[in-house]
């Protein structure tokens, strides 16, 4: 028999449920929570950061000449970022991202921010600096060479060490030779590589780290 009851409670549950799941995402987007525990908003967010991350890994190989994406690595790295502990950790931290050809790594970026990251982009040694002056990141990223200049990855990495600061640092060049990154690991770097995927994984396994 029909029991007009539990069908207006069944509605009034799924109204509940859409309702309340649009205010969380709308929430997490204005970074007004610091998790997301919520099933199928963060299976819909972790499908929307894989697929970011494969476009950013697509394209970076096509410019690099690389052989083709490693999906079941890449959906690996994404789906540790996205278990309930590690995205606990990765919300909210923060990101400087040096290079002077910011458009290299739009994609990279936005795959990194679907990844409730806080990225901030700057374009050469003494912006970063500076940055790092009014805010506290937690990672940087640099590139290797910047104009004429092309030890400026690691004259960044000097500046900061030899002020003390111990933030992790990484070399992320098209150019990666195996001097490359024996020089930068003795400078303090904690990653030198030109593999995007091997970068999405560092900082995952980085900053997902707890406090």
């Amino acid at each position: 028999m029909f029991d007009a009851a539990e069908a207006l409670s069944a509605i009034v549950n799924l109204l509940g449920w859409t309702l309340g799941g649009f205010l969380i995402w709308r929430a997490w987007r204005g970074n007004a929570i610091r998790s997301v525990n919520v099933g199928p908003l963060r299976f819909q967010l972790q499908e929307e950061a894989m697929t970011a991350a494969a476009t950013a890994a697509r394209d970076w190989q096509a410019k690099t000449g690389d052989g083709g994406v490693d999906m079941g690595r890449l959906r690996a790295t994404v789906e540790r970022a996205f278990d309930p502990q590690m995205t606990n950790h990765l919300i909210g931290r923060s990101i400087l991202w040096v290079d002077d050809n910011p458009a290299n790594n739009e994609l990279a970026m936005r795959a990194l921010r679907k990844l409730m990251l806080d990225v901030v982009q700057v374009t050469s040694t003494e912006a970063a600096l500076a940055s790092m002056q009014g805010r506290v990141f937690d990672l940087v990223i640099s590139d290797m060479g910047r104009g004429t200049n092309n030890r400026a990855g690691y004259e960044l990495l000097a500046a900061l060490r030899g002020a003390g600061n111990p933030i992790p640092f990484f070399i992320f060049s098209s150019d990666d030779r195996p001097e490359f990154r024996t020089e930068a690991k003795r400078a303090g770097a904690q990653l030198s590589t030109n593999d995007m995927l091997e970068l999405i994984d560092c900082v995952v396994a980085t900053l997902g780290r707890a406090r």
